[in-house]
């Protein structure tokens, strides 16, 4: 049996598909969105969110037509912000000093001691520490060593000349540091008064040959 032909202002495509966009079968029209119209109407494919803006993915690597990027290039920080700070090529920090923060600093400890008579004391002050603030310190602890050490039989004999001994060393280490490059970002600044051989109290240890001079004297005078 002959077709009718179509009709002139017949749809081009199925004639019997309806105008909102499906067959009798439930296929979609050729050519034809299904969800072109109504509520739940799609458009163009959307666009990565993330393709601009500070989140951008990086375009030295990514795959041309794709909205992710492949693994990066061997060796590169793949958490690093494009264009931005790379903690993997960055220098490592170095802790600035324990008292004013500048930098650079050395990790060294300055010792003290005092002789009680019956009891000894022991304090120490541990970095790091930059060039001014070690020599603050190392000036200041090794005056009163020298002023309070040797008022006790052990320590007279062991623990002030060790305790020198060893800020001696210190105090090389000291002069090695180079002076700090930035200003104390806490805008505390340790006076670093006189050196140890300028300080009147570090000449106290003279005092003992002196009594102990006198205190023969007395006895011999006595007896």
């Amino acid at each position: 049996m002959a077709t009718p032909p179509p009709h002139p202002n017949a749809p081009q495509g199925n004639p019997a598909a309806p105008q909102g966009g499906y067959a009798p079968n439930g296929a979609p029209a050729h050519g034809q969105n299904a969800y072109a119209h109504g509520p739940y109407a799609q458009g163009p494919h959307p666009q990565n969110p993330y393709a601009q803006g500070p989140y951008a993915q990086n375009a030295a690597y990514a795959v041309p037509g794709t909205t992710q990027a492949p693994h990066p290039p061997q060796g590169q920080n793949p958490f690093a912000p494009v264009g931005g700070y790379d903690p993997a090529g960055a220098p490592p920090l170095t802790p600035g000093c324990r008292i004013c923060a500048a930098q650079p600093a050395g990790d060294m400890t300055v010792r003290q001691h005092t002789g009680l008579l019956v009891a000894m004391r022991f304090s120490k002050m541990e970095g790091p520490f930059c060039r001014s603030c070690a020599t603050a310190i190392h000036r200041e602890m090794t005056t009163k060593t020298l002023a309070g050490g040797w008022w006790s039989p052990v320590s007279l004999a062991l623990f002030t000349p060790l305790t020198l001994l060893w800020n001696l060393y210190v105090r090389t280490r000291i002069r090695k540091l180079p002076h700090p490059t930035t200003p104390s970002p806490t805008g505390v600044v340790m006076d670093q008064g006189k050196p140890v051989l300028q300080r009147p109290l570090a000449y106290v240890v003279l005092l003992l040959p002196a009594l102990w001079l006198a205190a023969y004297i007395f006895n011999e005078m006595s007896g």
